[in-house]
């Protein structure tokens, strides 16, 4: 019992260690930075994706009482320039919805006692719009894809436990992967997509590639450690795949 207490809480180290390393390496994780102005923090946040039809609402942090700026945001090669209003510790400003997967780029243009501060510097921030996904769609979605990697590291170092549970363990990894791979997947990628209620999209827009190669490789795996055919390297090997896979998988 003590030992599979100790499987668990290292399991559960590891997916949490391995989630926050593909947040913060995505290529969707926000922009972040602090700089000072007058003796003051100013803290910005700038995201790169946007869900559902309310404005973006980009927030400056700062306890600064006089600061003016604009957001300047690009599409289509047409410009729109948008004042930042104060609020309450801190200056904001909106950024009308556009339609799911239309792009723009837009940075923040800082102006306080003769100097420009320009964010970021000598790039834009590239922003992706999607449709609006569920609270409910997206935690369940999150519960398949980390419960999917939780119990695949539980699979792979089952192996020091003798093998006593890998066959039970395989089988619910599987499990896992299919419900998210067939079904809660292509629907939140139907949402995203602003399809639903809208248009019937191609199974291409809404099936995720690697989550196929994946289920695939947990198909087969499951079957070699069913029938006890190199049972440690396909374990192994079903955790390197799921470690690769997920670190390519897009952020939601």
């Amino acid at each position: 019992m003590k030992q599979q207490l100790i499987l668990w809480i290292s399991s559960a180290i590891l997916t949490f260690i391995i989630g926050y390393i593909k947040n913060v390496t995505d290529t969707n994780y926000p922009v972040t930075g602090t700089f000072g102005i007058d003796g003051q923090k100013v803290s910005y946040k700038l995201d790169k994706v946007h869900y559902g039809k309310e404005p973006y609402k980009l927030i400056i942090l700062t306890e600064l009482k006089e600061l003016k700026g604009r957001c300047v945001w690009r599409l289509n090669s047409e410009d729109v320039i948008v004042p930042l209003s104060k609020g309450e510790n801190n200056y904001y400003a909106e950024i009308s919805s556009q339609k799911p997967l239309d792009k723009i780029f837009y940075s923040i243009i800082i102006y306080h006692d003769d100097k420009v501060y320009e964010i970021p510097k000598e790039s834009k921030i590239e922003m992706t719009f999607y449709g609006k996904i569920p609270v409910s769609l997206s935690l369940f979605h999150f519960i398949l894809l980390y419960g999917g990697i939780l119990f695949a590291i539980r699979t792979a170092i089952e192996i020091f436990n003798e093998k006593k549970l890998i066959k039970k363990y395989s089988v619910i990894t599987t499990s896992i992967f299919i419900l998210l791979t067939a079904i809660i997947n292509p629907l939140l990628n139907s949402y995203k997509l602003g399809a639903i209620n809208n248009y019937i999209p191609a199974i291409t827009e809404i099936i995720e590639t690697l989550l196929i190669v994946l289920l695939l490789i947990w198909i087969t795996g499951s079957i070699m450690i069913f029938y006890n055919r190199y049972v440690v390297v396909t374990a192994a090997i079903l955790f390197l795949s799921t470690l690769i896979i997920y670190f390519n998988l897009p952020l939601v």
